[in-house]
């Protein structure tokens, strides 16, 4: 008799394979940030960081075919060194070498050099103060007919007037009563003291501080229409 023989195979169960995982992995999310800071430089074009953004958003392609969409109006903080504040350079001085300060040192005739100073012709001196404020009246007087004030006197020390009364007689004051005799007066040459130039300066001048006083002008105790003083100064004097 023939036994028939079952042979039973067991197949063990198969396994399930996992979900797939979608999420990105730390490496792919810096490659995402990474591209999107890409993105960003290349739509600006290397635009000013603080510039307002307003070209249209880009796509960039990163590893594992992952897309960054960046915004049109996003933003990347960059972080930069803290500047200081830039000053305009100060003016250059109306007179070089003239700080215009005068404590008014010395005496008629003998004023100290450190109360004065020299003006732009390079020889007449007057006092500081007043050789400012005559240097702004310059300024002006450039600007109007092209070329500098010319000037004959300013300071005179006690012997100049001396020199300067025996020349002139009437004309010059006693020595040691001048206003050229504490630089606060000057002469200017024959072209400024008629016609437009006088005109001019009798009509700017007062606002720089300088005048031909009342006693200089036409019908005045002497007409000297060269002769100007700084007004300040002159009243400083007289009321010492």
């Amino acid at each position: 008799m023939a036994v028939a023989t079952t042979t039973a195979l067991t197949t063990a169960p198969q396994a399930t394979a996992p979900e797939a995982d979608d999420r990105p992995t730390t490496g792919a999310l810096d490659a995402v940030t990474a591209a999107a800071a890409a993105a960003v430089d290349d739509r600006d074009g290397g635009a000013s960081r603080g510039q307002a953004r307003t070209s249209a958003g880009r796509t960039a392609a990163v590893a594992g075919g992952t897309q960054v969409t960046v915004a049109k109006d996003a933003r990347m903080s960059v972080e930069g060194p803290t500047q200081g504040e830039i000053s305009a350079a100060p003016p250059p001085p109306v007179l070089p070498g003239c700080d215009g300060e005068a404590a008014g040192y010395g005496s008629n005739g003998q004023v100290p050099s450190s109360e004065m100073c020299t003006l732009w012709d390079g020889h007449t001196q007057v006092r500081a103060d007043a050789a400012v404020a005559l240097a702004k009246l310059n300024q002006a007087y450039i600007a109007q007919f092209g070329e500098p004030m010319c000037i004959t006197d300013g300071y005179r020390s006690y012997s100049q007037q001396v020199a300067t009364k025996a020349a002139k007689g009437y004309l010059a004051a006693v020595p040691g009563s001048s206003n050229h005799g504490w630089g606060l007066a000057v002469d200017i040459c024959a072209e400024s003291y008629s016609g437009d130039r006088w005109d001019w300066l009798a009509a700017n001048a007062p606002a720089y501080g300088w005048d031909n006083p009342d006693w200089a002008r036409y019908g005045g105790s002497k007409y000297e229409p060269w002769h100007w003083e700084w007004t300040a100064g002159v009243q400083q004097m007289s009321a010492s």
